[in-house]
């Protein structure tokens, strides 16, 4: 699937060169559609089967900041918050009940705690976040797509365990209509 990935880049970026010829950066979904089209065009032939795996695809262009999901069946979607893989429905249910808080949050930092907490939520009882299982990615208007690993995220998992620790993890909304009641 990677190879595929890199071919649609390869093949979006030189035919035309983009920017030469609109004046213009590629947008993600244009890329993205690109990327789904390689990705489809292997089912098209008798015999071959879809990839098993989707992918996630996170961007900025000149209308703001994307996130694509790329289904194994070569559909791809828009998605405001997204988790996939193993166990991630518990991390889409707590991105979903909290996606209105991140239109207002302007600190990166808590965007990360965010994607922390849902993440952390998804692990078996036994598992815990670690610098060594966890990787932060982040893409913005100011900012080009950044990786931090290892020591880099400690700083993050020390805020989300405190919070963990002192009991003021952010309440689920579900958790809220009930102390209203």
């Amino acid at each position: 699937y990677q190879r595929r990935v890199r071919e649609a880049v390869v093949s979006t970026q030189s035919t035309g060169n983009h920017r030469y010829v609109y004046g213009s950066p590629l947008s993600i979904s244009r890329l993205v559609s690109s990327v789904g089209d390689k990705a489809q065009t292997g089912t098209q032939i008798m015999g071959r089967r879809p990839y098993g795996v989707g992918l996630m695809v996170a961007g900025c262009d000149e209308t703001g900041p994307h996130i694509y999901y790329i289904c194994p069946s070569s559909n791809f979607y828009e998605c405001k918050c997204m988790a996939i893989g193993s166990r991630s429905q518990s991390a889409r249910t707590y991105l979903e009940r909290h996606k209105d808080e991140f239109k207002n949050v302007e600190d990166l930092n808590e965007l990360v705690a965010h994607a922390l907490r849902a993440l952390r939520d998804c692990l078996p009882n036994d598992s815990e976040l670690t610098t060594k299982n966890v990787s932060v990615g982040y893409v913005g208007r100011d900012c080009t797509f950044t990786v931090k690993d290892d020591d880099e995220v400690a700083d993050y998992l020390k805020s989300i365990e405190e919070e963990k620790a002192s009991g003021a993890a952010a309440p689920d909304a579900g958790e809220e209509a009930m102390e209203t009641q």
